[in-house]
Formats: C-alpha cells, structure tokens, sequence
C-alpha cells in the first residue's frame, strides 16, 4: 500500500542524514520515478523534505522533524511484543501490524536515536534459519497459535512419520520456534498427556468451539520437558559434515529422527550439521547416505552404523 510506503520512505529519511532517490528505490522495492513522486507527496502534505544539490546529495528531511502518529492499536501492540520478533509476527500473519508498531515507535524517537536504529540494521541480521535456504513458515501456524490465545481444543489432522494421517483431538497450549522448525505442545483431549507435534506435518487444522482449562506449567517449563522426554528415549546430540548440495537431505532425514539445532559453514563448501535426535533411527537412516554424510559425533553413532553396513554386507554378500 502507497500509505505503508510512505511511512517507510519518512522513516528511512529520519535514520539517514541524507539519502539519494536511487539509494531509496532500492530499499523500498520500487523504481527511482516512484520514489520521486512520494517526495512530492510527502512536501504536498507538510512533511519537511527537501533536495540536497550536489555531490553526495540526495534528498533530507528538516532536523527535528517528528511525524505525528497515532497511538498502537491492540493488534499492533501485540505483534510488537512477540517473542522472536519479526520473524515469528510474519509467520503468524502479524508481519504488518509488527512493522507499523515499529515505525510508530520510531515516530517518537530523536533524529539521533532513530538514525542510530538505521545503524543496527546496517550491521545486524537475524537469520532463523541459518545457512539453509529461506522457508516459508507451516500454513497452519496462525490458526494454531489462535487456537494456542484463546484456549480452544482442536482437531488436527497430523501425518507422524511413517504413518497414515490421522485426526487428533488437542488442547493446544504454545507454539515452539526452535531454529528454523515450528512445534505446537498440546494435551491430548482424551488423556491429558502432553505431546509435541512439528507444525510442517499437520495437515488440517478445525477448532471444535471447546474451551479447555489453562495448563498448570509455563511454555518454558513444557519445552524444556518435551526435551528431556526425548533425551530420555534415547535421544542424542548429533554432528554431521556434508556437502551444502548434500544439505537439504540430511536435514530431511535428521528432522524425521528429532530436530536439527544449528547449521554452521565449515568452509569449502561444507556445513556442519547438529542435531538432537534419536540414536537407533538417526543410525538407520543416515547409514543409506554412504559418503554424502560424514559422522562427526557421536562415536556410538559411528559404531552403530558399522554394525548396520556389517549387516548388510553379511546379508547380501556373494
């Protein structure tokens, strides 16, 4: 919207000294022509922009400036205060209502605090999902993490691995971004017990209308004994050196068997994958990769797929 890009452009203008129509074009997604025009639309309506002739100039605005704003609106004020921050009110449809928070914010700030807000960007990225590609968040993770506010049990279609979808009936209580995955912790409607379910497998989601009472433990609290849950039946942490081509593939396999904690670069095209998973799966299922996954740690899981290439050859050997 030209309103939300205005706002953007006063903004930037606010951060930077100075900036050229080419420089602005280019942060804003637009063309240079298009960028012209919001000036003129920005002077036509008060706003104290003006042409800075010569070599270095661009376009400023008066110093001192504040634009006049509107307080948050509820939306906003909560989009704002997500924990994860953008990255997490995009992934739950808040990204606009985070960013107008934002820029209102800004609004009331000195030109000496909000140019050095403009620094921070320049020199801080977050980047949740490490080296690997950009993904796009699960399509359910809105209406779960309505259903998460406002306490309402669910049916959710959910595909577990290496089983047939089926619907479950859940009280779902938190939503979970851990690295570049998201986990929905929930009761299980019939029982009470607590499980973890990866966002990226849920299939349909249907709110039943049913309120359910609030668990007795924080998210926290819960995260932290979903983790030990898994340590306890066996889980591992895992290290893993492939090819970046190679990749894509043993995050796929490592996610089937747990859940992939850090991806670093290691350097001549390789990364460094680490996982918290669990061993005897973890085994079976990197032992198909050959040399496309060199085990790193740890050394029972080296020794485990021995024993699995042992098998084989002792079961298929001439």
């Amino acid at each position: 919207m030209r309103a939300d890009r205005l706002l953007d452009l006063v903004a930037l203008l606010r951060r930077h000294e100075r900036l050229s129509a080419a420089h602005l074009a280019r942060r804003l997604g637009v063309s240079r022509r298009t960028v012209l025009r919001d000036l003129d639309a920005l002077s036509l309506s008060g706003v104290p922009v003006y042409a800075v002739h010569g070599r270095g100039g661009g376009f400023a605005l008066v110093p001192g400036y504040r634009p006049e704003r509107a307080g948050l609106t509820p939306g906003e004020a909560t989009a704002l205060f997500l924990p994860g921050g953008e990255a997490a009110a995009q992934a739950l449809g808040r990204g606009v209502e985070f960013r107008s928070a934002r820029g209102k914010l800004e609004a009331v700030l000195s030109d000496d605090v909000a140019r050095s807000l403009g620094d921070l960007t320049r020199w801080l990225l977050v980047a949740p999902e490490g080296w690997g590609a950009p993904q796009e968040p699960p399509a359910w993770v809105p209406e779960l993490a309505a259903a998460a506010a406002r306490r309402r049990t669910v049916d959710v279609i959910y595909r577990a691995v290496g089983q047939q979808a089926r619907t479950r009936r859940l009280q779902p209580f938190g939503l979970v971004l851990a690295g570049p995955t998201w986990y929905l912790l929930a009761r299980r409607h019939d029982t009470g017990e607590q499980r973890t379910y990866r966002i990226d497998r849920v299939v349909a989601v249907a709110e039943t209308g049913e309120e359910f009472a609030p668990v007795e433990v924080s998210l926290g609290q819960a995260w932290a004994a979903a983790r030990e849950s898994l340590r306890s039946r066996g889980g591992v942490v895992v290290r893993v050196r492939v090819r970046e081509e190679t990749l894509p593939l043993v995050k796929y396999v490592l996610g089937l068997a747990g859940q992939v904690t850090e991806i670093v670069n290691a350097g001549a095209g390789l990364q460094e994958v680490t996982a918290l998973a669990r061993l005897g799966p973890t085994a079976g299922l990197l032992a198909g990769l050959g040399d496309r996954a060199e085990i790193l740690d740890p050394p029972e899981l080296r020794a485990a797929i021995v024993e699995i290439s042992r098998a084989n050859i002792a079961q298929y050997a001439d």
